[in-house]
């Protein structure tokens, strides 16, 4: 068994320190991006229902006098059933560590594991889900370009997905060498795009003067670490989506926390274990609300 103890936790060990540098990792995005169900008391699995399109076919024109004879359609619904699973994380804080420490170790380290779980939510949300969209847009050999953006934008349109929409790139598809930031200058030429940001449009203004834009043609922009990543570390494989395309199912511990902090005193250790539960799970539920970005990354 693991544990946090005075061989470990050494940073602010000792009689006084200046003050404590904490290294947590990066804010999950994805909670807010997708259709977040609770799960009702007494289950453990939320039900998504998918309601048929109907469409211009579906619509009928009558003239007077013969409003009777129009067809009935059928409004029709299928399920998509979502079981959620336990995420954890706990770590063992011996009683020396913790007052041996003046930099509320027990405090930053619940805060560190929740934030561990938090990550898993949106590694698990883009690897296997956001990566997996039957419609895919891009090349393992072209950065990220807003021609990319703007075709699959183009293409949730064409399926009538609800907006807003979001996009998720690896951070190196946003600032990197391939990353979008490149159509402002010159070296936007390996975007294929000829540098769409460059010239002093408004968009292009905003990105040099303030550092970027969260928002580009209508579409939430993000970054996360924990896009999915293939062919060798190569591809990173984003998404832009709508709300639609996938839901969460989870236990709300309140207020929409989808995350749970506990602790438990083991005095035959003397230690203080904290444990991070996060109960959540993920489903597809329209498939052409969403297009896969694929887009070189090295």
């Amino acid at each position: 068994m693991a544990y946090t103890d005075t061989d470990v936790a050494t940073g602010a060990l000792g009689l006084a320190i200046g003050g404590a540098i904490v290294q947590f990792n990066k804010v999950a995005v994805m909670p807010s991006l997708v259709n977040m169900v609770p799960c009702p008391k007494g289950s453990v699995t939320a039900r998504v229902p998918v309601y048929t399109k109907l469409g211009i076919s579906n619509v009928e024109t009558a003239s007077a006098g013969a409003e009777g004879a129009a067809n009935q359609e059928v409004i029709t619904t299928t399920p998509v059933d979502i079981e959620v699973l336990r995420n954890h994380i706990d770590v063992m804080i011996t009683d020396l560590a913790a007052h041996g420490n003046n930099d509320a170790l027990m405090v930053n380290a619940g805060q560190a594991i929740g934030n561990a779980v938090a990550l898993e939510f949106d590694s698990q949300c883009l690897t296997g889900r956001v990566d997996e969209f039957a419609t895919t847009v891009g090349a393992n050999t072209t950065g990220m370009s807003m021609a990319k953006l703007f075709t699959a934008v183009a293409k949730l349109e064409e399926n009538s997905a609800p907006r807003p929409y979001a996009c998720v790139l690896h951070p190196l598809n946003m600032w990197g060498d391939f990353g979008i930031t490149n159509e402002m200058g010159a070296v936007a030429a390996v975007n294929e795009s000829n540098g769409a940001l460059q010239g002093g449009n408004t968009v292009g203004s905003a990105l040099s003067t303030a550092g970027w834009v969260s928002n580009l043609g209508g579409v939430n922009m993000y970054t996360s670490p924990s896009t999915s990543i293939a062919d060798g570390a190569g591809t990173s494989q984003g998404g832009v989506f709508a709300k639609t395309a996938i839901a969460c199912a989870y236990i709300d511990f309140g207020g929409g926390n989808f995350v749970e902090l506990e602790s438990q005193r083991d005095a035959d250790l003397a230690g203080t274990e904290l444990v991070a539960n996060g109960y959540f799970a993920f489903g597809e539920t329209v498939d052409l609300h969403g297009v896969t970005l694929l887009n070189e990354t090295v």
